[in-house]
């Protein structure tokens, strides 16, 4: 098995040609800025590194900085740690020739380089907005003497972390980059665009006066995924077409996901090679691995209390959650309930689909669900769930037994014996409206949990029949 940096680039080629495009048209001096976009695990730092090495081959500078969520306080922090070991490795009458006098602004952005009598420079009663006004112009000069040199690759990643200054430098420096040979890469997680106002304004500012590429990653495809099995593996596809179904069920297309739940199965020998051939596909399930678990536990831990209680709810509720259950089963007012919703639409936890008369929510993702469902603990689901199925049943009145199967569900998952006779009713009638449509299967499952709870309760009286 490969390791994952060592894996082809799937399923990727059509988006690494738009980008290349625009290299190239930066590379005869029309400067590009260019966000890359996507859920986290769908592939931006891959892709990114894959154009930044295409560039390096071209004859690029390439440099690259990184947004961390401890350092959002810090000062133009991204761009310093792009252009910082560039400018460290430079003479220093060099830099000083780049610089132009702009030595002493310079000086805020790098406080590391060497000290010099032109950066010690003092800006003594000068206007702070003077201050910053020579540091953008100095600084994006800077950029393109750089440029003139040598074509100028920068990446900058993690945009969702960047503090303001960053933002407003980069905002400053794509509007002036347009007959440079200058190429600006920027990658974000969508879902936490929203929670950095000054990233979403600048988005915004730049994509209106034209001076900016948005480009969306989106999940792999089935196939995409069968072509990364084999190519991780060796495998010939016809013999791991039910796991390569299995696996993008399991991970929507995530390559991150794709990823590590490889190499889980891997280190747990599931999946092992025998006399030079792999073994293990016939599987039916997967687990969630740790790595995962982490990074999207990490998602939900960032939501207020609001969210947090709508996104256990719906978690408990399941798939295709209608907004007037959700609502209902919330307890909160429509105000808190709608502003607690719009929190789960901005940060990717949840989608909308539906119609307007018929308003549906969804997991972005099934593995946010499970994590969901798990953290809650079994005491605090089987309450939840008793809570939403008598809310349901509130909610349909007269036409609860029309939707049985579902409040046969939570009130089974409750396992309270104050709801041991909804239990039995409705397992009952679901199972009865199952035989009907010759579903037997299931029909048994739901007549089983029926006679399981008569069992537990023999002094349950519903008037059961046949």
């Amino acid at each position: 098995m490969l390791r994952a940096e060592e894996t082809p680039l799937i399923g990727r080629a059509a988006d690494l040609a738009v980008l290349s495009k625009s290299l190239d048209e930066a590379a005869k001096g029309a400067g590009h800025t260019v966000f890359v976009v996507g859920e986290g695990g769908i592939g931006k730092t891959r892709l990114a590194a894959a154009l930044a090495e295409r560039a390096r081959k071209k004859g690029w500078t390439v440099v690259n900085g990184r947004a961390y969520p401890v350092e959002t306080g810090v000062p133009y922090a991204v761009f310093s740690d792009a252009l910082g070991p560039v400018l460290r490795a430079m003479d220093p009458s060099q830099l000083s020739i780049l610089t132009r006098g702009g030595a002493a602004e310079f000086a805020q952005m790098f406080p590391n380089l060497p000290a010099s009598p032109e950066r010690t420079r003092q800006s003594t009663g000068a206007d702070p907005a003077e201050i910053k006004a020579r540091l953008l112009w100095s600084f994006t000069q800077f950029l393109g003497r750089l440029a003139t040199k040598q074509p100028l690759f920068i990446l900058l990643e993690n945009l969702q972390w960047a503090d303001a200054s960053s933002l407003e430098l980069l905002h400053f420096v794509a509007r002036q980059i347009e007959s440079q040979k200058l190429f600006l890469l920027c990658t974000y997680n969508d879902s936490d665009r929203d929670t950095n106002p000054v990233l979403r304004n600048t988005e915004q500012s730049l994509a209106r006066l034209g001076g900016l590429t948005v480009h969306k990653l989106t999940p792999l495809s089935h196939a995409d995924v069968e072509e990364l099995v084999h190519q991780m593996f060796g495998a010939e596809k016809g013999t791991t077409g039910h796991f390569t179904s299995l696996l993008y069920g399991w991970t929507r297309g995530n390559p991150f996901f794709i990823e590590e739940t490889l190499k889980a199965l891997v280190e747990s020998h599931t999946l092992s090679r025998v006399d030079s051939l792999w073994k293990g596909w016939e599987i039916d399930r997967l687990q969630l691995p740790t790595s995962i678990r982490d990074v999207l536990k990490d998602r939900v831990e960032r939501l207020s209390l609001h969210a947090r209680t709508r996104a256990n709810l719906a978690a408990v509720v399941g798939t295709r959650a209608p907004y007037e259950t959700l609502l209902k089963v919330s307890g909160l007012t429509e105000k808190d309930a709608i502003a607690a919703l719009d929190e789960l639409l901005g940060r990717r936890i949840l989608e909308e689909t539906g119609t307007v008369d018929a308003i549906r929510y969804d997991f972005t993702h099934p593995l946010l669900q499970q994590v969901i469902y798990t953290d809650l603990g079994q005491a605090r689901a089987r309450s939840l769930h008793g809570t939403v199925g008598d809310s349901l049943e509130s909610l349909y009145g007269a036409a609860a037994m029309a939707h049985a199967d579902e409040l046969a569900l939570h009130f089974a998952r409750a396992h309270s014996p104050e709801l041991a006779r909804k239990t039995v009713l409705y397992c009952h009638a679901a199972g009865r409206a199952a035989l009907e449509k010759y579903a037997n299967r299931e029909a048994a499952n739901y007549l089983a949990i029926a006679l399981e709870t008569l069992d537990r309760d023999g002094s349950i009286q519903v008037g059961l029949r046949d």
